[in-house]
């Protein structure tokens, strides 16, 4: 385990999401986990080139990988465990992994999807996502498929135990999807703001935010946007390059 700083309070560890995460108990005001799902076929439909793991150890047995050291469900629990009483889980999704994730957060955390303000409980709240845009402001269709488009992802939130944590922020979001050749080396590239405004939101300035499977770390640099010197985090990721990128990105956006 590597761990750079790179403000004061805010850091970027090279090492597995799950062992990290451990490092936290009741710590952190939120997560924005963008994990490295592995759907079915991910790696050769679509050509990712960084480690991804299964979901569970039944689909891992599933799909004939032997490799379940860590699953989605291992860093989820993790991410739970990290969160204070309140806190917030904002978990990128695509379409494949959106209902896995929100059927596991339902059956281990709660279902508050239908709560009102009496509700004491925690678990699944909504799902939201990013649409992107083009420079012209309507929807892209850049997330070409012959069986509909994309035209970007889901965002799933949940909140560990009740929560005074509210907010009228839109769950779906509009974006301008980042330039392909301004990716800074690096595959997955989402846009900043949306996570600035669910930041704004749900998350006090000095407070921590963890960043597991971090990339380069979009939700990392949207609390350095809010709040500048009062930004706290962690990001965490097994690649040497996603540290590079998201140091290229950080450089240039901020």
């Amino acid at each position: 385990m590597e761990r750079y700083e790179v403000a004061d309070g805010c850091e970027y560890v090279l090492g597995d999401a799950f062992d990290v995460l451990n490092k936290y108990r009741d710590e952190a005001a939120a997560v924005f986990l963008d994990d490295a799902w592995a759907s079915p076929e991910r790696i050769t439909r679509l050509e990712a080139f960084y480690d991804t793991h299964p979901f569970t150890e039944e689909m891992a047995a599933e799909a004939g990988d032997v490799d379940t050291s860590t699953t989605s469900v291992d860093i989820l629990s993790a991410s739970h465990d990290a969160l204070k009483q309140g806190g917030w889980l904002v978990s990128d999704a695509q379409d494949w992994v959106a209902p896995h994730i929100i059927q596991y957060l339902v059956s281990e955390w709660g279902d508050a999807s239908q709560a009102h303000e009496e509700y004491d409980g925690g678990g699944y709240r909504k799902v939201g996502g990013v649409t992107f845009l083009n420079e012209s402001g309507t929807p892209s269709r850049q997330t070409k498929g012959t069986f509909l488009s994309r035209g970007g992802y889901f965002v799933v939130f949940a909140h560990k135990g009740p929560t005074d944590r509210k907010t009228d922020v839109s769950a779906r979001q509009l974006a301008t999807q980042p330039r392909v050749e301004e990716d800074y080396g690096w595959m997955s590239l989402k846009p900043i703001e949306p996570y600035a405004n669910w930041i704004r939101g749900l998350v006090d300035p000095g407070e921590l935010i963890l960043v597991p499977c971090a990339g380069t770390a979009p939700a990392a640099l949207a609390a350095e946007r809010v709040f500048g010197d009062d930004a706290r985090y962690v990001c965490i990721d097994t690649d040497k390059e996603a540290f590079e990128a998201f140091k290229r990105r950080r450089e240039a956006e901020l």
